[in-house]
């Protein structure tokens, strides 16, 4: 499977990156609609995660990124958006992720499909 959309870099320190992250998405679903995108978390480093946001189909206006994922071996988790990062506390319980896959609703509803 390959991801394909816009890409940057965010800071994971203190939690930054659900707000900053949660702008990313703001700003690209005023463009394409919330339940048209999806979102890729990959790249840890100790204080950085690299995030693509892309369509769910088709290739957004301005991608600047192309990651080849695994087509077996994900996991997933569905619950509501505000309780995003207790559903990643529970996940990183049984240790680190290579890959995760959001999406999101307008009802505050998210799913996370993730690979170790």
């Amino acid at each position: 499977m390959i991801f394909e959309g816009i890409s940057k870099t965010f800071s994971t320190e203190e939690d930054k990156q659900y707000k900053t992250i949660g702008a990313f998405w703001d700003e690209l679903s005023a463009k394409y609609g919330r339940e048209n995108l999806r979102g890729l978390g990959y790249n840890w480093t100790d204080n950085t995660i690299e995030y693509v946001i892309g369509l769910k189909e088709g290739v957004i206006e301005g991608a600047n990124c192309s990651v080849r994922l695994p087509d077996e071996g994900w996991s997933v988790v569905k619950g509501k958006t505000e309780q995003l990062g207790q559903m990643y506390n529970d996940i990183y319980l049984e240790g680190c992720l290579k890959y995760e896959i959001e999406t999101f609703n307008d009802k505050g509803e998210c799913e996370i499909r993730y690979c170790r």
